[in-house]
């Protein structure tokens, strides 16, 4: 009988030290599964602010390229705008000195 309990007893301490065992590599791996997901947290900040950068370029860029085709349209209108008041302002002379022309008639 003591035999039995002999051998209980060392089954006993290899379950409690199997236990233990693995009671420590699951805190092992909590522990660096936290580490990890740490530095994935921060690889992913890094990639996101570069990717907010890039975003934020490219919508300035895109921007300023829009702002420039609207300058040269508005540009392109100017001059239009100019040539049609000149042309205009050609008609307004001739009409003025025509009439300063017949009214000077006796």
């Amino acid at each position: 009988m003591e035999k039995v309990w002999g051998e209980l007893k060392k089954i006993e301490a290899q379950a409690e030290l199997i236990r233990s065992e693995a009671q420590q590599r699951a805190q092992n791996m909590m522990i660096l599964t936290q580490q990890n997901s740490e530095k994935l947290m921060a690889i992913s900040q890094t990639y996101a602010e570069e990717e907010a950068h890039r975003m934020s370029t490219s919508a300035i860029e895109e921007a300023n390229r829009r702002r420039e085709e609207q300058l040269k349209a508005n540009q392109a209108t100017a001059e239009k705008l100019k040539a049609q008041a000149e042309k205009h302002m050609e008609q307004a002379i001739a009409k003025v000195v025509k009439v300063v022309i017949e009214e000077t008639k006796p």
